[in-house]
């Protein structure tokens, strides 16, 4: 059977569904209709992965919540740092992706914790804690990974607690301060669907969802996530 000119929009649509972050089937019929067309329909399925293909791009989960995509670098919808509010500078670029990264070892510290479907909460207070003593290790046993060594130096000369002191941002936290980074990383997955405010478990606390361990699992292997995560195992264990 070949896909009529319907047929191909209809790929179209359900690409254009699963870009939308916070988008999910359960609340919208077209998006629901079509991921099971995805699932049932073999010349469907192929044409949505050819295309996804063609845009550098691959469909890393089909479950529940919707396709999980992943991108290759390159892609046209790889996320990039800079998409972040007041992310300019390199020194910017670097505290976003060690906070990035420092966020997955902590949920996730083994590669089997990626296909462990249990709910993992943070706070902004926990993954701060975690990079500062991270950094302390650091000190002592320094890695081979030149970008790594340069983004926890930036961290450590951070102040967890500084805020400005004047002008329209008085008493707000400062972009000199690591919690501004680490609860700006956070909001920004909110931002994306990769997390929700869980705010019963205490301040600043967030769920991780389904779609950031589906995502942040092609980390694995990653230079700075294998640092960060065997320093995570070693605070789990001790």
């Amino acid at each position: 059977m070949t896909l009529s000119q319907r047929d191909l929009a209809e790929v179209g649509v359900l690409i254009a569904c699963a870009l939308r972050p916070k988008m999910r089937p359960g609340a919208d019929s077209d998006y629901r209709r079509l991921l099971g067309r995805y699932r049932a329909d073999f010349e469907f399925r192929n044409a949505v992965d050819s295309v996804l293909d063609g845009l550098d791009a691959r469909v890393l989960s089909d479950s529940d919540l919707g396709l999980v995509l992943g991108v290759r670098r390159e892609s046209v919808f790889a996320f990039r740092l800079s998409d972040l509010p007041n992310v300019t500078g390199v020194t910017d670029r670097l505290l976003v992706g060690l906070v990035s990264v420092a966020i997955t070892a902590y949920a996730y510290p083994t590669p089997a914790d990626f296909d462990d479907d249990r709910v993992r909460w943070v706070s902004v207070e926990e993954v701060e804690r975690f990079i500062r003593d991270a950094c302390e290790r650091l000190k002592r046993t320094p890695t081979d990974e030149e970008s790594l060594d340069e983004a926890w130096r930036c961290y450590d000369r951070l102040s967890p607690g500084y805020k400005a002191d004047r002008g329209k941002g008085k008493g707000r936290r400062s972009p000199a301060s690591s919690t501004y980074w680490v609860a700006s990383v956070l909001g920004w997955m909110v931002d994306q669907g990769l997390a929700r405010p869980a705010p019963a478990r205490g301040p600043e606390a967030y769920q991780l969802l389904e779609r950031f361990r589906i995502q942040a699992g092609e980390l694995a292997g990653n230079a700075t996530y294998d640092v960060l995560a065997a320093i995570r195992q070693d605070e789990v264990t001790s």
